[in-house]
């Protein structure tokens, strides 16, 4: 019997789902340094960042967290990692950023920038990766426009586990896997001025990416690996 993509992505997401739980609960995490969640500090929505290939415990690191969007590809895999997002009572906002005009229109960008842009005008946090498209670990400048237009604080967050495979993909991706040991890291905020111009968001972009790569060396190192 064959399912239609949106029947295959949703009975996917549905076991993704109840994976990440089995890990979530048999993973032996670190204790977060209280306060240090963006939910816990104030009530400010915020844009959490982590690497691409490294966001699959991004649920375990949103535990606590209400009112919050996570951007989804339109990809199947984006339509699974919707699935697993609405089953975790969390809003998907449908869209990718990229580097070419046609891309941009095909990968639904502009949309969706106005669509997070809005929510975090309204209340609603996000959580996006950081990665240009297609290029591990260097963050691209979305998040920093984001944050730029809307006044809203950045924090970025790794979220790892001793038990795992990691992947020689394109993001380097690390695959959990139960009965591990974990740690789950925030930054401080990063405020982006109004006025900052193109040159300023640039170099913003480029010590988030120096700062995620030490978050999640710290974490590697908090948990032995």
């Amino acid at each position: 019997m064959l399912f239609s993509p949106d029947r295959s992505a949703a009975l996917a997401g549905r076991v993704l789902h109840a994976y990440l739980g089995l890990v979530r609960r048999t993973t032996r995490f670190k204790p977060v340094i209280p306060g240090a969640r963006p939910w816990e500090r104030n009530r400010e929505p915020f844009i959490a960042l982590t690497w691409h290939g490294q966001q699959m415990l991004s649920l375990a690191a949103l535990e606590g967290a209400s009112r919050v969007a996570v951007l989804t590809s339109l990809h199947f895999d984006g339509a699974v990692v919707t699935s697993v997002v609405e089953r975790a009572g969390y809003r998907s906002i449908r869209g990718s950023g990229a580097q070419s005009p046609a891309k941009i229109v095909a990968k639904r960008s502009v949309p969706a920038f106005f669509e997070m842009r809005d929510a975090l005008r309204r209340g609603t946090s996000l959580v996006l990766t950081a990665d240009v498209p297609r290029i591990a670990r260097v963050a691209g400048k979305g998040a920093v426009q984001l944050a730029r237009v809307t006044g809203r604080p950045i924090y970025l967050f790794a979220a790892v586990t001793s038990a795992r495979v990691d992947l020689e993909n394109w993001d380097h991706a690390s695959i959990a896997l139960p009965f591990g040991r974990g740690c789950i890291l925030w930054s401080e905020p990063l405020y982006v001025r109004k006025a900052a111009d193109e040159r300023e968001v640039g170099l913003i972009a480029m010590d988030i990416s120096e700062r995620l790569d030490e978050l999640h060396a710290t974490a590697q190192r908090n948990i032995g690996r």
